[in-house]
């Protein structure tokens, strides 16, 4: 009996030590299962990156401006950011930026002159008269369309051993009525910065002889810039050396006017030296070119708190024909949202016409991703050509262009 007694003991408390055993497994496999579903929870929240590289960040931030380059003033001041945050053993920071922008705008342009050829030759006693110019062109048109264009920015950088490196290219599509438009990259450009004062980029952008001050310079005008204002070759495919230092900067540049597609590789050089300050700043800047085009131009601006005058003059011989031009442009902030500027620009070239015109525009800007503007151009153009033996073609010719714009950014 006494033995029975003991078994009974016994075998009770193995049960006992085996049900103690297995709820203390039954806790360690609950500790296990919670475990691995807050791992699964952090890795479907983690980002995703390349190997190598600890942290991806998308984010909005102001746009950068690039070294040795004029900030783009129709696009936004704002980017979509992509970084990508390296390891310790991986290469440097890398961040792209991302802009863009779609423009549409209702354009009316009204139209009219008359061609006079002044005939002294034999056996001719009157003048003749005519809408028709030199070019064939009718002077006496009007136009009522709407006009689009859609661009888009993206340029990139990266950090590296020897100073930041970056690219930038820009692409652009226009459009006026039903068709399918042709997209071009209006820029490319690719730089280093050598050190922090000193650049040196190539690719294809605006010619550094163009002054960034005035009537072509400094205004809006969306698609109201068409007076004979600006100065320069344009946009050219070039090398270029900046540097710059607190307020003062200067950059020379080789460029080859081929691109232009006005003459046949046309190589010269371009320089420019610029003074920034808060309330004053000033630029000279002109270039040389092997057909002999060359200029010299000065540009300067005031702002005083909500107002801004900016004024440039320049002189040279273009296409084998001496020229000058002087032109002013005011602009002030009726509000944090509306803007409006006025501007008059006069050019002389000496063997071909004189012109004077006239811009003016007013812009809403409720954020910075939204533009809406009146703007208007006046230009009348006293034309004039020697022909040989024969005569004079005198081609009088005025043109208005009012629109309605409307900028959407990203």
């Amino acid at each position: 009996m006494k033995m029975m007694k003991i078994a009974l003991l016994g075998t009770a408390a193995l049960a006992a030590v085996s049900v103690s055993a297995r709820a203390d497994e039954l806790s360690d496999l609950k500790a296990q299962i919670e475990a691995l579903n807050a791992r699964v929870a952090s890795v479907e929240t983690a980002p995703s990156v390349p190997a190598g590289y600890q942290l991806l960040t998308v984010s909005e931030g102001a746009a950068s401006q690039i070294p040795g380059l004029e900030a783009d003033r129709h696009m936004g001041k704002t980017a979509t950011v992509i970084s990508i945050m390296p390891t310790a053993d991986a290469p440097a920071t890398t961040s792209v930026e991302i802009t863009g922008l779609v423009r549409a705008a209702l354009v009316m342009d009204e139209n009219s002159g008359d061609r006079t050829v002044d005939v002294d030759g034999p056996g001719v006693l009157l003048p003749t008269v005519s809408n028709i110019d030199a070019n064939g062109n009718n002077l006496d048109a009007d136009d009522l369309s709407i006009r689009t264009r859609g661009q888009i920015v993206i340029s990139g950088k990266t950090e590296t051993s020897v100073g930041e490196v970056g690219a930038k290219i820009s692409l652009r599509a226009n459009e006026t009525g039903f068709g399918d438009p042709s997209v071009i990259s209006n820029e490319q450009w690719g730089y280093w910065s050598v050190t922090d004062e000193l650049t040196f980029g190539g690719g294809y952008t605006g010619s550094l002889s163009g002054i960034g001050y005035g009537y072509d310079g400094k205004c809006n005008c969306y698609l109201t810039d068409n007076a004979s204002a600006g100065y320069g070759h344009g946009d050219t495919t070039q090398f270029r050396l900046s540097y710059s230092s607190g307020p003062i900067g200067f950059a020379i540049a080789l460029e080859d006017d081929e691109s232009t597609g006005s003459k046949n590789d046309d190589l010269g050089v371009a320089a420019e030296m610029k003074f920034s300050g808060d309330t004053f700043s000033g630029e000279i800047s002109g270039g040389f070119w092997e057909s002999d085009d060359a200029w010299v131009g000065l540009g300067v601006g005031f702002q005083v708190e909500m107002f801004s005058v900016s004024m440039s003059a320049g002189a040279g011989e273009l296409d084998n024909e001496d020229f000058w031009k002087a032109n002013v442009l005011a602009s002030a902030n009726l509000s944090e949202a509306v803007h409006a500027e006025v501007g008059f620009n006069y050019a002389d070239f000496d063997n071909r016409f004189e012109e004077f015109a006239v811009i003016a525009g007013i812009y809403y800007d409720p954020v910075s991703q939204l533009t809406l503007g009146l703007e208007a151009e006046y230009i009348e153009t006293d034309g004039y050509d020697q022909l040989a033996g024969v005569g004079t073609d005198v081609t009088d010719s005025e043109e208005l262009r009012v629109d309605f714009v409307s900028v959407f950014r990203f």
